[in-house]
């Protein structure tokens, strides 16, 4: 949807500039400020531009928090045929940003990798 190399003003001609609520969501000051910077753009209705395709609109919003939950994207009518609750893996606990990874040092970053990836190979071992 979003191909080209400047996909931040794509998405935001989309998804229209966030308001100050919706900007306060994003931990990058450069990020916050360089959206702050921009022309003002309005939104465009997701009908308009996929008419058949109402989770858009509740998926694809600016701000996290007002985001639907995966689950309730899955269980739209939309997604009918691909959604079975009964074989759904459901997180533990919701994703948050407990750091800002573009300021760490590219060792420390590999070292934080590395352990993911030990961590997801011992609970696929269990």
């Amino acid at each position: 949807m979003f191909l080209d190399l400047d996909q931040l003003n794509h998405i935001l001609g989309v998804l229209g500039s966030p308001s100050q609520e919706d900007l306060q969501c994003i931990i990058n000051d450069k990020a916050r400020g360089y959206i702050q910077s921009l022309p003002f753009k309005p939104k465009v209705p997701w009908v308009r531009l996929f008419p058949k395709a109402d989770p858009k609109e509740k998926m694809l919003t600016f701000n996290p928090s007002k985001r639907i939950t995966v689950e309730q994207a899955l269980a739209q009518p939309y997604l009918d045929q691909y959604y079975d609750p009964a074989d759904e893996p459901v997180a533990e606990k919701p994703f948050t940003f407990e750091m800002e990874l573009d300021d760490l040092p590219k060792e420390r970053l590999k070292e934080l990798i590395f352990q993911e990836t030990v961590q997801i190979g011992l609970r696929n071992q269990e």
